[in-house]
């Protein structure tokens, strides 16, 4: 039987597709973790259901009768109170007009809050204070943060008072969504993380820890002890994630209580696998930090955004670039004329990257669909004949895919350091690679679809109605990879004999950006010896003495010390060591970003290229 036709998608109706699977399983874990924090928002408490055999009969009857969901529900032993939550205080509101309504025999009594009716049987005076989820969990995280040592401690979350008396951990399934709401919340106050003490959590997987990995990617210190797990398999949700894990602790756990060598030994090799730069695991040194440090830095000591072979080369080739990208983002139709019979163009997309959230519009910059169709990438495209369908030769093929890709903006006058070239000779037809990075803007849709013909019609024609076609893609912000290889044309002019072009995810920061050598929560700088401290600055601007390259808040001036606050102290020296500004410079860029740590750095990245040489040390 052929299921071909069924629905629109055919015999699945559309709705599964591998490439995006992993793509959709985050996003709904996202959503599952919303509607968690969402649902629980706002308290309730329930007096007069013991007449029930169990608090779920009340609360199925809550539901049916009064049209009200209470969820994170649990049973206070003391006043023998149902207290839950409900989505807002509308529905809240909604189960105080249902009070006095008859339940097995009984009356039930509704109140908005924590402890409404708790206050009335204890005879204590309501607390002022806010307790919906939100505010609980962001409380417990504030009070168990160390900011002096960079440590989390969610030891023994379960035996909490404060979470136990609001019903967290009061079934299973609220108990799994616990993390996940934690690490969402902890990722919205921007903690600086350093070590995370997770013990005594009865767990035996990470599953509700998935998100942690991107909550706190730069961790170095983490303890599992005392919890359950039994199988390596577990630390597959943290592999190649974790990358800066350098400590590990699982005493008292079934994994490692075993007595085989070749066990122990196993295990090692596996947790060394998962976390690439784990030294000590159970207070016993695994490996060689210094040479593990040494096999995985950068082993250039400053990358350069810019290399050309000689002068002559970078005269050509910045004067190429600069008109190409110009013609590029105004008239495409005028670059043809560098473009031959014999010349190639060719377009490869990698989605495979991590993808970033573009500041300014608040979107992302995921959709691709206007580069799919004519994706080269050879990890991709294993047919030799579609590969090679996909190279544009001459100029009305290379044109033809020149108007199926987005218009551009590349603002590469106004921010020249957003972008780096490699360039050399190439002798064998004394010609020049040039080779350029960056990103661009999307700023508007393709002149032809991919879909369309030269007659401007679907290739499907009237069989595909005008509602089952594709809506157009979202324009965001990419990244980019060209290389040319140009070549001398008659009357000293400039050929493309091949174009390859890469496009990418967004992101800001760029590798050959010297200025982005420590990012926020990464180790510090460690401590040279004989290394000068900061000195007081004699005067603003030039001429003040420029700190050293490890200062911490005890080298700070003491006429600072005295005028800034510990906390802008600390700002000011993390900026020092983030941006590499001199001390007068980096004072006034915390002023101006009114001590916000986050949009210092934001501000510095949008300026750093118009500061003079001597800002910095």
């Amino acid at each position: 039987m052929s299921y071909r036709g069924r629905g629109r998608g055919g015999g699945y109706n559309g709705n599964y597709h591998p490439g995006n699977q992993g793509r959709n399983s985050f996003a709904d874990h996202q959503q599952n973790v919303d509607s968690f924090v969402a649902a629980n928002a706002y308290p309730v408490e329930i007096a007069g259901w013991d007449g029930a055999n169990s608090p779920s009969e009340c609360i199925n009857f809550i539901s049916r009768k009064c049209r009200v969901i209470v969820t994170n529900y649990s049973v206070d032993n003391n006043t023998r109170l149902l207290k839950g939550y409900v989505k807002n205080e509308s529905q809240a509101n909604t189960l105080l007009n249902w009070s006095g309504v008859k339940f097995a025999g009984q009356s039930l009594r509704f109140a908005k809050g924590p402890s409404a009716l708790s206050n009335q049987i204890t005879g204590t005076k309501p607390s002022g204070a806010s307790n919906n989820t939100i505010e609980t969990i962001t409380e417990f995280l504030k009070s168990r943060y160390q900011m002096e040592n960079k440590m989390l401690n969610l030891s023994n979350v379960k035996q909490d008072p404060t979470l136990n008396s609001l019903g967290f951990f009061g079934s299973v399934s609220v108990s799994s969504k616990f993390f996940p709401a934690l690490m969402k919340i902890a990722s919205d106050l921007k903690l600086d993380v350093a070590s995370v003490d997770l013990s005594s959590n009865e767990l035996n997987d990470l599953q509700s820890l998935s998100s942690m990995a991107q909550t706190f990617p730069k961790l170095q210190n983490l303890s599992l002890s005392n919890n359950q797990f039994s199988k390596i398999k577990a630390f597959e949700t943290w592999r190649h994630k974790l990358n800066f894990l350098r400590e590990l602790i699982l005493f008292n756990n079934p994994l490692v209580q075993t007595t085989n060598p070749a066990e122990i030994q196993s295990i090692k090799l596996e947790l060394m696998k998962s976390f690439p730069r784990l030294v000590v695991l159970n207070g016993e040194v695994l490996r060689n930090e210094q040479v593990l440090h040494a096999n995985s830095t950068f082993p250039f000591e400053a990358p350069q955004p810019m290399f050309f072979q000689d002068e002559d080369v970078r005269v050509l080739s910045t004067n190429f670039i600069t008109n190409f990208l110009n013609l590029w983002d105004t008239n495409r139709a005028g670059l043809m004329v560098l473009y031959q019979n014999e010349s190639q163009f060719s377009m490869q997309l990698d989605s495979s990257q991590p993808f970033l959230i573009d500041e300014n519009s608040n979107s992302s910059n995921t959709d691709y669909g206007n580069y799919i169709a004519n994706s080269r990438n050879l990890a991709r495209v294993s047919s030799a004949k579609m590969r090679m369908s996909k190279v544009a030769v001459g100029q009305e093929q290379i044109y033809k895919q020149f108007q199926q890709l987005p218009r551009t903006k590349h603002d590469i006058v106004n921010k020249p350091g957003a972008f780096s070239m490699e360039c050399c000779k190439f002798p064998t037809l004394n010609g020049i690679v040039i080779t350029i990075h960056g990103s661009f803007e999307e700023t508007a849709q393709p002149e032809i679809s991919e879909t369309q013909d030269s007659h401007g019609s679907g290739r499907g024609g009237p069989r595909f109605p005008s509602h089952s076609r594709p809506k157009k893609a979202a324009l965001a912000k990419k990244c980019f990879d060209r290389t040319f290889l140009v070549i001398p044309g008659p009357n000293g002019s400039l050929i493309v004999a091949s174009d390859l072009l890469l496009v990418r995810p967004y992101s800001d920061e760029m590798p050959w950006n010297q200025t982005a050598t420590t990012a926020p929560g990464s180790a510090p700088i460690p401590n040279v010896p004989g290394a000068m401290p900061i000195q007081p600055p004699t005067s603003a601007g030039a001429g003040a003495p420029a700190p050293a390259l490890n200062p911490t808040v005890a080298d700070l001036p003491a006429e600072l010390k005295t005028r800034l606050q510990p906390v802008q102290q600390e700002i000011l020296v993390k900026i020092v060591l983030e941006t590499k500004l001199n001390l007068d410079f980096a004072l006034m860029l915390c002023e101006q970003s009114n001590w916000n740590y986050d949009q210092s750095v934001i501000n510095f990245k949008n300026s750093a290229s118009s500061l003079p040489r001597d800002a910095f040390i």
